[in-house]
This record gives C-alpha cells, structure tokens and sequence, in this order.
C-alpha cells in the first residue's frame, strides 16, 4: 500500500515523533510510506522513508491508497494535494486548548468533515463517535527503545524529580507539579528539580520554582539519558491531554510516577499507575512522597510501570497499526 502522511511544522515534540514511529512501522511492514511536511525534514527523527517539504516543492510521490492528515490544520491542505482517500489522525482534539482559542471555527470546521479517523487512546474515539459522529480506529504510540531502564535499588536521598511538558501550555498541567515540589519541600524533603520542554524557561515558571536542571528541545536519545537517572516523574496533565507520551517513557525506564487521573493515564496504566485528582498539588505531593520514602513500593512501582508499558511494544502496535490503515482505506472510498 502507497502511504502519505502530511504534517504542519515538523518541529521537536512528541505528536509530530509519533507520526514518524508510525511512518516507520508501516514501511519496515513492506508499504511505501512517503511523509509530507511543511519544513525541512527534522534530524532527530528515525525514518528511511521518501520526505517531502511541500513548502519548497511540489511532492512527487504520485497517487496514493492512503493519505493521513496529522493535525485538523492539515486536512484541507492534504485535500487541495487530491493524493488519494483521507483520513485524519488525531492525538487530541485542538479545539480544548487555550491558546487554540482563536482557531476554534476551523478546529471545529475540520471536526464536522465526515472523513474516517485513527486515534491514539479510547476516549478520544468515544469523543469523536459522540460529539462528530465519526468512525475510528485505535492505534496508540510506540515504545521507543531509546527509553530503557537502568539498575537502580533505590531512590537517592535527594531524589530527582522529573517533570516534563510546555509551561505555557495549560494542558499539561506544569504549575501543579511545580507546586507539588514545594509541597515536599516545605515538609522538609529535599529534592531536585529536572524539567524538560521544548520551550525556552520562562520568567514566570523561574517565579514559582527554579528548576536545577532545565532540559531544552533535547532530542530522544539524550532526553532518555536524562530520564533514566530520576528517581520520579509527576506528569500532572489535564483530561484534554491526547495521549501522554513522557508517561509512556518513564514507563519503559522504570521510572515511578505520579500522574493525573485522566482518561489518556488510566488507558495507559491500566490499573498499575499512581493516579491523584488534577491540580492537585498535595495530592501529587502526598503520594510521591509515599513512593520516594518507602523503597519496596518504589521498585513495586517501577515494575508495575514497565508491566504496563510492554502492552505498547512496537511489534504489537504496528499489527494494531496494520489492520487500522485497511480499515481506514476502505472507510475513506466509501
């Protein structure tokens, strides 16, 4: 089968890397995948495939059996380039997002199309069936292996925390975890801070809490490095988050957790996470404290968490992945 995905702005981040794991999955399955982006194509990214930058030239790929928009600004482009059926890939609906405000009638708009769509998590095709009346497929990120445990018994007496996630945007909840820090602070536990983001540190964030180490667009392998030596992640996201890739990660580093009770972390933990209420700072706080004091449960955690994690195995997805592209094809002609 001939497969193009078309992106927006191939730029550092975790929905335009899962695009390209997909990408990839499918052409190691013997299909002709092309990736269309409207940029050069990112040196970070693991992907043998054709890649286009359409904002320079036209893609020469010919017709093709599937296209697959990535992001709903990219449906009416993936439209005006007629490559073949189309359907939408959604790892989050947009139109949740404040800084989207101001997009909302397109957003919506894109929503309305009646095209097939795959998803990332349950509740996001619950969402589409409900609120669209939209069919859709399943098919979760996989586990990159760039991410892997290190032998570790115990947490460090200043235990590491790692909290990752764009400070300004609010779906990911940074605030609450930098709160929580403070929680365990002012109760007399030390710790540090390892925060990474594909923004620059702000003033504002510096204002809550200074971060003692501040990692910045740094690409998988070295973000994973970095992940595998913290004892914690809080990953305090919203119900609006998509999917929840840095939780995935530290699942597959045996690195304990703490994270919202959110639909994306109940369908990725199943059952086997450390979830507390969103933006509930002493909560989060509370409950990593109980992991960072009492070793037995945080190497019990670390073994639920990489228990959990194997059910997104890359053999596994690309067979989910497989039956969701015919699926797809067949749902677009018709």
């Amino acid at each position: 089968m001939k497969v193009a995905y078309v992106l927006l702005h191939p730029e550092l981040g975790g929905g335009v890397k899962v695009v390209f794991q997909h990408a990839q999955l499918l052409q190691m399955q013997g299909h002709e995948v092309s990736v269309l982006g409207c940029g050069p194509k990112p040196n970070w990214v693991q992907f043998h495939g054709t890649y286009f930058n359409y904002d320079q030239e036209q893609p020469k790929i010919g017709p093709q059996d599937l296209v697959i928009a990535t992001y709903f600004a990219t449906i009416p482009i993936a439209e005006a380039m007629n490559l073949g059926p189309l359907v939408h890939f959604c790892q989050g609906y947009e139109g949740d997002l404040a800084h989207l405000a101001a997009e909302l009638p397109q957003i919506e708009a894109a929503y309305s199309r009646k095209i097939p769509a795959l998803v990332v998590t349950p509740h996001l095709a619950n969402f589409l069936s409900e609120r669209f009346g939209r069919e859709s497929r399943v098919v979760p990120p996989p586990v990159d292996f760039s991410f892997r445990p290190s032998l570790r018994y115990g947490p460090r007496k200043c235990p590491w925390i790692f909290i990752p996630g764009i400070f300004e945007a609010e779906v990911k909840g940074v605030t609450t975890a930098l709160e929580a820090v403070l929680e365990l602070r002012a109760a007399g536990r030390s710790c540090k801070v390892v925060r990474s983001s594909s923004l620059p540190l702000t003033a504002e964030e510096r204002r809550i809490l200074e971060p003692d180490v501040y990692l910045f667009r740094l690409p998988s392998q070295a973000l994973a490095r970095q992940l595998r030596k913290c004892d914690l992640m809080m990953f305090p996201s919203l119900p609006m988050e998509g999917f929840g890739l840095p939780l995935l990660e530290a699942m597959v580093s045996k690195v304990p957790a703490v994270a919202s009770r959110i639909p994306a972390t109940e369908f990725i933990g199943k059952g086997d996470l450390t979830l507390v209420a969103p933006r509930d700072a002493r909560a989060f706080a509370a409950e990593a404290a109980h992991i960072l004091d009492d070793r037995l449960r945080w190497r019990k955690s670390r073994s639920l968490g990489y228990g959990a994690a194997r059910r997104f195995y890359p053999r596994l997805i690309a067979r989910q992945l497989a039956e969701a592209i015919h699926w797809a094809q067949e749902a677009a002609r018709s």
